[in-house]
């Protein structure tokens, strides 16, 4: 049951994401009509932010099939009509003993056929965290890898709303690899160069929500967090917070963590966002209480309510070297200053 609810939980991000890109639905019409929307590049003076979803089925060199169980979720920016970066949280299914997913950040050559198709061409370094068994004992290894993806998209609304085919190929460093096949939809979105707090605000939020530990049969706990943020310009950010991860008798941590974040304001309201750093925590499950130094890896959805208030869904992964990873899903009110 509990693995049920990691994969459930997994899924309300990706999918709050993914339905951003229908944000772009109601410019379908006018998008069609105008003759601005089929020509080809991006004003200089806007920023692009392309978000995309994916979801199908591959193999793995260890466990073989996935089971239809691998999706990613990405999003970046679009440099002109040819390159994207993006940041991808990827997840590779579930091959038999083995739930493996991570984070990859990939530089995108994109060639328009047309205007309504394009082909894709993307790779870059993928940190992963593979949840398995090694002498019957559970791990969380962790592994360098390479994800590289070929793919086309076919645009529904020229510039704009498009479906899209992509197989990844995953190259391990000392671990499986793996080939996927999948299928989805994204958007580019042109709009608001920077988010709301970008003007040099600083932002102070709050956060609850689930926490459990990446093993068999281990309880779900609430979480808490509150953090401050402050901006680098418009396309970063960085943040301090105290996290408290609840105490499931496997792992009992609580500690500060401080992160940069990647930012990407989409239309006026919405903005996806994704940070890494160093936490620093205490377990009280640990006989010495020793205080460690994990990862703390984060993807973000917030919604900008009004210029000061903003509500926002997390999802935090904090990688630890002792086995005792952790998968936190929160919801958040944050206010800027």
């Amino acid at each position: 049951m509990g693995q049920c609810r990691r994969i459930y939980s997994r899924f309300v991000l990706s999918t709050s994401i993914a339905g951003l890109a229908m944000l772009a639905g109601p410019g379908v019409a006018h998008a069609e009509d105008s003759p601005s929307s089929v020509t080809p590049g991006f004003k200089p003076s806007e920023r692009t932010i392309d978000v995309y979803a994916v979801y199908g089925d591959g193999r793995s060199t260890e466990g073989g099939d996935m089971h239809w169980r691998a999706y990613e979720v990405g999003f970046g920016d679009v440099l002109n009509d040819y390159l994207s970066v993006y940041l991808a949280y990827v997840n590779e299914g579930h091959p038999l003993d083995h739930h493996r997913d991570g984070f990859a950040a990939l530089g995108s050559f994109r060639w328009p056929v047309g205007n309504r198709l394009a082909l894709e061409l993307s790779a870059g370094p993928y940190f992963s965290m593979d949840t398995t068994h090694v002498d019957n004992q559970a791990r969380n290894e962790k592994r360098w890898g390479v994800r590289a993806s070929a793919a086309v998209r076919y645009y529904v609304v020229p510039e704009r709303f498009y479906l899209k085919v992509q197989y990844n190929h995953v190259q391990m460093i000392g671990g499986f690899n793996s080939d996927a096949v999948l299928f989805g939809i994204g958007s580019d979105f042109g709009g608001d160069p920077g988010p709301a707090f970008s003007d040099g605000k600083t932002q102070v939020s709050v956060w609850a929500g689930t926490s459990q530990t990446n093993r068999p049969q281990v309880p779900i706990e609430k979480g808490y967090m509150v953090e401050v943020k402050r901006p680098l310009g418009n396309a970063w950010a960085y943040s301090a917070s105290f996290i408290y991860e609840g105490n499931n008798g496997v792992a009992g941590r609580r500690g500060v963590a401080a992160q940069l974040w990647y930012v990407a304001p989409i239309r006026s309201k919405w903005a996806l966002s994704a940070g890494v750093g160093p936490y620093l925590s205490r377990d009280r499950n640990e006989p010495s209480s020793k205080t460690r130094l994990n990862a703390l890896l984060s993807a973000q959805v917030t919604y900008q309510v009004t210029n000061d208030w903003a509500a926002s869904l997390r999802f935090n992964r904090v990688a630890t070297g002792n086995d005792k990873d952790q998968d936190m899903f929160m919801v958040g009110v944050a206010r800027n200053f």
